[in-house]
């Protein structure tokens, strides 16, 4: 693979490795174009759009490996495929890079699949109040909570951010609260 080649340059296991989870890095969305570009230096490429490259390929390679039939078995012969060209001591690295964070980006993926279909929520926000009656009738106290939802919805254009607000009183919130339990019971 062309966009590999860059690799066989790197004769070190420390700052493979650290590229390897830079990488995974990139693909989860830790690290985006600009940190990647600044950081090549360190890592000894001297353009920084080789190692974008470089990094944009192995994280897509990642991508292709978590999303294919390819069980943890059958993933160091993919590699082996894949990555004919390093050493195969670098190919056990690579495959080993992705097996310790593979259950992240295997939550990544899941919760990106999930973003192109329905809107997640990336932040909340609550605030209670406390009403002390109002211009009809001065006893009328209640309890209201406002809940601010930061969604994010199709991941895949542009990252859209979108804010839900709801407010409720005493027994709504509580309702509210059973049905997320609910949710959380059928979901285990």
């Amino acid at each position: 693979m062309k966009e590999h080649e860059l690799l066989l340059n790197i004769d070190n296991k420390e700052i493979l490795i650290e590229i390897l989870n830079h990488s995974i890095d990139f693909l989860i969305g830790n690290q985006d174009e600009q940190q990647t570009m600044r950081m090549s230096h360190k890592y000894g490429f001297h353009n920084p759009d080789d190692f974008l490259l470089t990094t944009k390929s192995i994280a897509k390679f990642y991508r292709s490996i978590c999303t294919s039939d390819v069980n943890s078995g059958q993933q160091s012969d993919f590699v082996r495929s894949e990555l004919s060209n390093l050493t195969p001591e670098f190919q056990k690295i690579i495959t080993s890079a992705l097996q310790s964070r593979r259950n992240e980006v295997l939550c990544y993926l899941i919760r990106e699949q999930n973003a192109n279909e329905y809107p997640l929520i990336e932040s909340f926000d609550w605030d209670t109040r406390l009403i002390l009656g109002d211009s009809s009738f001065a006893q009328n106290n209640k309890i209201l909570t406002t809940l601010s939802l930061n969604l994010r919805q199709n991941q895949r254009r542009n990252d859209q951010m979108q804010q839900l607000h709801i407010q409720m009183d005493y027994n709504k919130l509580n309702e509210f609260i059973k049905t997320i339990e609910d949710a959380m019971v059928d979901c285990k």
